[in-house]
């Protein structure tokens, strides 16, 4: 990508850089190496050439630098990537896959700092996000798993520009919860259809109990456990992360990682709302990571006794083919105090914002012998 300079949030945000990976992966031919954890790098594309013993010893002498703990930040556009292994991710079946570890070496830098806005759009121009892409299924979406909003995300002044970097922040984070219920789901078929004809393995039995457990259910009923271990809808989780977090602008987001606005009643597990009434005694929890709050609003739309008729709704989507989050907001009635008034807020959002666009939005797969990842 190529441009004049602009900014967003106060920071200069400038052109797309990867170059120094690029060049790597061109003189030493890393494809083949990196096979293994390949497959959900964030779709950065460039050509590659096959591997060769020189190759190969080049590249051990780059990751070797790489380790170095003197190396200096990646520059980008004037502002430093200052997105390390603490504050965003990007990585392939194994974490540690060599190929992760380049790639967010050489775009993230070592800087152990505070993030901001410009260094997130900055990482974003790199591996070249764009939304319109993803919407239109012409690209897949970057395994990027942010941890935290950029401490001045408050100052983007251009709702437009605030909603995109929110949408792109939370889209991967959605994308890797339902990919982990996604692959439960699909065991729990693959062990409820041989139930039908043989019984099921110790192990097995082991792994439906701890999963009944997980969703809350005392015995591993298979009725009962595939309506609850299915996926969220990426629109509706964008629009009731956009509106609890006002698109991730919130004193709960930005201090406790809280996209949901959950409560709970554990004090000081959370942080007290400014206008609680003062008999209340509920706060909004707090969360390690962007992640957990994700991970933690979706168990409760699928396991609290508030969303029986949610998951009801959405086992008969399931079950026709079409799982419709407009229709499935109408069962977060008890999601929020506004009742009716929440509903219809979250389906102005989708709406509005087109979100159902991202609700056929997957990660990228690479296939051995492909020429571009």
């Amino acid at each position: 990508m190529s441009g004049p300079m602009r900014t967003i949030g106060g920071k200069p945000v400038g052109a797309s850089r990867l170059s120094s990976v690029k060049r790597l992966w061109a003189a030493t031919g890393l494809g083949p190496l990196m096979r293994t954890g390949a497959a959900y790098v964030a779709s950065v594309r460039f050509e590659f050439k096959s591997l060769t013993i020189i190759g190969a010893g080049v590249a051990a002498l780059y990751v070797m630098a790489l380790i170095n703990p003197a190396e200096p930040h990646v520059r980008t556009g004037g502002a430093s990537a200052s997105f390390t292994a603490q504050n965003a991710v990007i990585f392939g079946p194994t974490p540690e896959s060599l190929t992760s570890f380049i790639i967010e070496k050489a775009a993230l830098g070592d800087d152990r700092g505070s993030h901001s806005v410009a260094s997130l759009v900055d990482l974003y121009q790199n591996i070249d996000y764009r939304l319109d892409d993803i919407k239109l299924g012409a690209t897949t979406v970057p395994r990027i798993l942010v941890n935290k909003v950029p401490d001045d995300m408050v100052t983007v002044q251009s709702p437009t520009e605030r909603k995109q970097l929110f949408i792109k922040l939370a889209l991967p984070l959605i994308l890797y919860s339902n990919e982990r219920i996604a692959a439960d789901r699909e065991k729990l078929i693959t062990i409820g259809d041989k139930l039908a004809h043989t019984s099921a393995s110790a192990g097995e039995q082991e792994w439906l109990n701890n999963l009944a457990a997980r969703y809350g259910l005392e015995t591993p009923d298979l009725g009962a456990l595939l309506q609850r271990v299915d996926v969220i809808p990426p629109s509706l989780a964008l629009a009731q992360g956009a509106e609890e977090s006002g698109w991730g602008t919130s004193r709960f987001v930005r201090e406790g990682n809280a996209i949901f606005g959950q409560r709970t009643y554990d004090k000081g597990a959370g942080l007290v709302p400014a206008r609680r009434d003062s008999d209340a005694v509920h706060e909004v929890k707090s969360f390690n990571g962007l992640m957990d709050s994700v991970a933690s609003y979706m168990t409760n739309l699928n396991t609290h006794d508030a969303y029986v008729e949610f998951r009801r709704i959405r086992a008969g989507q399931r079950a026709a083919g079409n799982v419709d989050s407009h229709r499935l907001v109408g069962a977060l009635n008890r999601y929020s105090e506004r009742g009716e008034a929440y509903i219809k807020t979250i389906r102005a959002i989708i709406d509005k914002n087109d979100l159902r666009s991202y609700d056929g939005a997957s990660f990228g797969t690479f296939v051995a012998g492909d020429s571009k990842i």
